[in-house]
């Protein structure tokens, strides 16, 4: 029996939303993603109904051209009736072990009107049927469309009208849903069986103006567009920073992931002063303040500090964050010297879940202090032995350099040797999660 249009858009409340199954696997080419789709009804007088759609793998579907409709489509197609194909594609996806279903939204769309939704899946394909209101059985329909794959951006997609063949097209009102918006009058919301079709699944050939319906709920071309949108999550990276001298402290590190146009220290060119402060008296909040504001002035990024307190000889720190930037720098201190850091700039972050980049940290000098290599001159540090500077620069060291690589100690100072280093002063493991 047909039912009428309006007591079915009462009955969406029950069905949404519908429970999404998914189960993890490959077959979308890049693992469980979420979509946002935008369904937008483009036909100048035909309502459509919420759109019922379906995320699934490539042996399901909703319909199949010059192939009986389901059960669950003709309902939509002649009746409006979007729950019971609801229940049909959750039931599909249930069996299935793999995908998701809904419905779209909690009432009908008209000319002109767009609705959203998201969903999260594995499956590669994405189907979706309206009903063409004002139509005997036409509805708007996508099968099996693949949906975009990572950094594949968003896809624009319009839709075809097709004709489920259940009903012969009489372009009469007493034939229709009783629905306001299809004119004076309308349907008794009982099915004549004298226009059953039993036939398939074809395209429409729009309206030919052989009933009472008027010539404005005609259409050309297609009838519905959708904008499918991956959107893909913020990566999100595990870095260990390890101290690999014999004698050297260094400062929590400060660390920012950045766009790739941007430079943390260039050898040749003078310290930041936030490096400056870092390499010199171990300011790293000045540091840290100068990373975040460089972030503002251009909305990306991410920084912080890597750690509470001093890390020794041979000692680990782990930290993680969160950013859709691909590269990444960081600066430490080496407590016991005038002016030296360990650091790297714009390293790029693995590009792939599960990868690692391992990075030797080099040491560097800032340039802003002569390296006397004595306590007096240095950071008051109980770990760079007895004794230890005020805490003060002293203006007779200035030197106004640029960053160069650091030396080493040259035991010229009262400074041991046992603060002294070879090679690389520190080892970064950046891992993606």
């Amino acid at each position: 029996m047909k039912r009428a249009l309006l007591a079915i858009i009462a009955m969406f409340a029950v069905v949404l939303p519908i429970a999404a199954t998914t189960t993890a696997g490959a077959q979308s080419g890049g693992g469980e993603a979420t979509y946002t789709i935008q369904f937008r009804n483009i036909t100048e007088g035909q309502f459509l109904t919420p759109p019922n759609w379906a995320a699934h793998t490539g042996d399901a579907g909703i319909f199949t051209r010059r192939t009986e409709a389901s059960p669950g489509l003709q309902a939509v197609a002649e009746n409006g009736g979007v729950p019971i194909l609801a229940a049909e594609l959750q039931a599909a996806v249930d069996e299935a072990g793999l995908g998701v279903s809904g419905v779209g939204a909690d009432a009908p769309l008209a000319p002109g009107e767009q609705i959203t939704w998201e969903f999260t899946t594995d499956s590669p394909y994405l189907s979706i049927a309206s009903m063409l209101i004002c139509t005997n059985d036409g509805f708007a329909g996508l099968d099996s469309y693949r949906l975009p794959r990572i950094d594949e951006g968003h896809r624009v997609v319009r839709l075809r009208a097709y004709d489920a063949g259940t009903e012969i097209n009489t372009e009469n009102r007493a034939d229709l849903v009783p629905a306001p918006f299809c004119g004076d009058g309308g349907g008794t919301g009982e099915s004549n069986p004298e226009l059953a079709e039993n036939g398939r699944v074809q395209l429409h050939r729009t309206l030919r103006g052989v009933g009472d319906l008027p010539d404005s709920f005609d259409w050309q071309g297609r009838v519905a567009e959708i904008v499918i949108t991956r959107n893909n999550p913020t990566p999100s990276y595990t870095v260990s920073f390890e101290n690999i001298t014999d004698g050297q402290y260094f400062t929590p590190p400060n660390w920012i992931a950045h766009d790739d146009d941007q430079s943390v220290f260039t050898v040749g060119q003078p310290a930041s002063p936030g490096v400056q402060a870092v390499a010199e008296n171990g300011g790293v909040p000045i540091l840290a303040a100068e990373l975040a504001a460089a972030m503002d002035g251009t909305g990306n990024g991410v920084s912080g500090v890597g750690a509470e307190a001093p890390i020794g000889p041979g000692e680990t720190v782990t930290f993680s964050f969160s950013s859709k930037e691909d590269t990444f720098s960081l600066v430490s201190m080496l407590i016991c010297t005038n002016d030296g850091f360990g650091g790297i700039d714009g390293v790029g972050l693995p590009g792939a879940s599960g990868q690692s980049r391992t990075v030797d940290v080099r040491a560097f000098d800032a340039g802003t202090e002569i390296n006397t290599e004595n306590r007096a001159d240095l950071v008051p540090a109980p770990f760079c032995g007895d004794g230890g500077g005020t805490g003060e620069s002293n203006p007779e060291l200035a030197e106004g350099w640029v960053v160069t690589p650091h030396r080493t100690l040259r035991g010229v100072g009262d400074i041991g040797a046992e603060f002294d280093w070879v090679g690389h002063v520190a080892r970064v493991t950046i891992t993606r999660n």
